[in-house]
């Protein structure tokens, strides 16, 4: 929730946007204004980072301000066919297939069949498996201007993911890590498991066979999810496990803090935006001399991958990444 008291009307949080390019007096005034009950223009040209969030040192959370005004006018004009797909999704069917008694879930939400293959082989063998509807997070609501959806529908997916009796539950899309390690807990959810990365689980797994690893020599730009905002100390285990496998992450423009999102949540609304945004972030890459795009988000894959081979870029999920160095 955005925190006025917080908050000193810095302009950060609209200056340092890639998107808006705003000089600080009107970054200033238009914040300003959605603080008086306003929406500005800026309210409406907004991408649903979340990167605002991490851009204010203050912890105001401004895009917090900025999501509750875009929910409250519908200003993003989002097409009513993405909001009927995000209200159907947790209806669903679900599956849960059983492993290893003692082994931890793992977690696919809506979104683990989009890159067919990625699961399988003895990186994920014994895991029991939750699939489908029942443990669609929502998260990707924000994109659409909306955060109502993802606070009602916390309770019932954390609810579910409970009832499998896991100590640990291991969640491969970065939206649904941000529910469970720091969105449900500011809801005042509790979490009856704990929540595990899969870039965390990737991590532990490359250092009990660091002597397996054949280091693969190889120069990404990495694909920073939007969600990530939510929960950024999991960047140094990403730092980690690249160093293991012989991964350099090319230091660029638009990563880290300065991450760009892939393009996705604005096609619907502005394509020709939406192209740039994802022009810029190639272009970014090769500039500073990647030799491939390393994604997370399977919805950045599909989305980027058309520009990235376009460029010369070989395109590679982190999980990919990993069985091939062992």
């Amino acid at each position: 929730m955005f925190d006025e008291s917080k908050c000193d009307l810095c302009g950060d949080c609209f200056a340092l946007c890639p998107y808006l390019r705003y000089d600080r007096d009107e970054a200033v005034s238009q914040f300003k204004q959605l603080m008086d009950g306003g929406t500005p223009p800026a309210v409406g040209e907004c991408v649903t980072c979340v990167a605002c969030n991490q851009f204010c040192e203050k912890g105001a959370r401004p895009f917090d301000l900025i999501l509750a005004r875009q929910e409250e006018t519908g200003v993003l004009n989002v097409p009513e066919q993405n909001t009927t797909l995000f209200r159907n999704l947790p209806n669903a069917p679900s599956e849960v297939v059983e492993g290893d008694a003692g082994k931890p879930a793992l977690s696919l939400c809506s979104v683990g069949e989009m890159l067919p293959g990625l699961f399988e082989g003895p990186l994920f063998e014994g895991l029991t498996v939750l699939k489908g509807g029942d443990y669609f997070c929502s998260v990707g609501w924000v994109h659409l201007g909306y955060e109502t959806p993802v606070r009602e529908n916390a309770p019932r997916v954390i609810k579910n993911l409970a009832a499998t009796g896991a100590e640990e539950i291991i969640f491969y899309h970065d939206d649904c890590y941000a529910l469970a390690a720091s969105m449900a807990p500011d809801y005042g959810i509790d979490v009856p498991f704990r929540p595990v990365h899969i870039i965390e689980y990737l991590l532990e797994r490359v250092r009990e066979r660091e002597g397996d690893v054949k280091p693969l020599g190889l120069k990404v730009a990495y694909q920073q999810p939007c969600a990530s905002r939510y929960t950024p100390w999991k960047d140094e285990q990403l730092d980690e496990l690249f160093a293991l496998i012989g991964v350099e992450r090319v230091e660029r423009e638009h990563d880290r803090v300065n991450a760009l999102c892939c393009g996705s949540p604005v096609m619907p609304r502005d394509r020709e935006r939406a192209m740039g945004i994802k022009q810029m972030n190639i272009s970014d890459a090769v500039a500073h001399g990647a030799q491939a795009m390393a994604y997370l988000c399977p919805l950045c894959v599909l989305n980027l991958r058309k520009v990235a081979d376009a460029a010369g870029l070989d395109n590679h999920h982190i999980i990919e990444l990993v069985k091939q160095a062992l």
